[in-house]
């Protein structure tokens, strides 16, 4: 076992002992960005975090353009429909996981807008505002409702849930970031975060292929122990947590051919979904983690 020097990535471990995580390396990644040459991800002993390593003191740079996969790309025809119809069933069953029927929501970290979009229809519009940090809304809220980043402060406390659905991975400074976050639900409002589980069955048989190896796009690798320390270390109560399976075998399946994501691929992740949802739940280990939890 290689043992890593802690050094510059001293994070505050809840299991580990002296409260500090101790890592060992994962080994070497493919810089897909192509702006930071290969990386290498580091993962504590203890509560089971990751850290994408060199640490990159600002990631905006990463986005420029949003020509990363985190924007889902602009589709018409049979693509649209099918994540339309996908982003509607996820936003039913994400608003019944937090428990509320809100009257103002927060999509922090919004992407292309698509799923805001679909929650906006959901919920009637003008109920969910979305937000990144590029000043121009996304294609999908062109007509909508979108605040930039650095204009959220004027929001401050007034919504009654906030998502940050797959935002943490994204940061180094988690911790900075979640606080960020929670400052924007009003006092009993609720927060729900979804991050990738980086003991997802699938990247322990498919290795460096797996979707959420998205590097170094995603800076922090969450277990479920690391997320839940987390978000009570925040100040926030932990009303449940929740095994997610996100359709990820499309863009698995492009990755491990090293080809481009396509609508090939998006039918072939649906026909491989109930295999995908079948090896977490029976393993117990799901591709992605979502928390709910409630500001004090």
């Amino acid at each position: 076992m290689n043992v890593v020097a802690a050094g510059s990535l001293r994070q505050v471990c809840p299991v580990g002992p002296q409260g500090r995580c101790e890592y060992e390396s994962l080994g070497s990644f493919e810089d897909k960005s192509g702006n930071v040459g290969n990386v290498e991800v580091v993962r504590c002993l203890h509560c089971g975090i990751g850290i994408t390593t060199p640490p990159l003191a600002d990631v905006a740079f990463l986005y420029e353009g949003r020509e990363s996969q985190d924007f889902q790309p602009r589709t018409s025809g049979l693509a649209h429909r099918i994540k339309t119809v996908a982003f509607r069933r996820q936003a039913r069953a994400l608003l019944k996981d937090a428990g509320i029927h809100p009257a103002r929501v927060l999509d922090f970290g919004c992407g292309s807008g698509l799923f805001t979009r679909c929650l906006d229809e959901v919920l009637g519009v003008g109920a969910v505002t979305g937000s990144d940090f590029h000043a121009d809304p996304p294609f999908d809220l062109a007509d909508g409702r979108y605040v930039p980043m650095d204009r959220l402060g004027e929001l401050k406390e007034t919504f009654d849930l906030v998502l940050a659905m797959h935002v943490l991975e994204h940061d180094d400074d988690a911790s900075g970031l979640l606080d960020r976050i929670a400052r924007m639900a009003r006092p009993g409002g609720v927060i729900v975060i979804e991050v990738p589980n980086i003991d997802c069955v699938w990247a322990a048989l498919i290795g460096k292929s797996w979707d959420a190896w998205y590097l170094p796009f995603h800076r922090t690798h969450f277990s479920k122990t690391s997320l839940e320390g987390l978000v009570r270390r925040s100040g926030l109560e932990l009303v449940r947590t929740i095994d997610v399976c996100v359709p990820t075998m499309g863009r698995t399946l492009a990755n491990a051919l090293r080809a481009r994501n396509s609508l090939v691929f998006l039918l072939a992740g649906i026909l491989l979904h109930p295999i995908q949802w079948l090896g977490e739940k029976l393993c117990g280990r799901p591709s992605a983690i979502r928390v709910v939890a409630r500001r004090n």
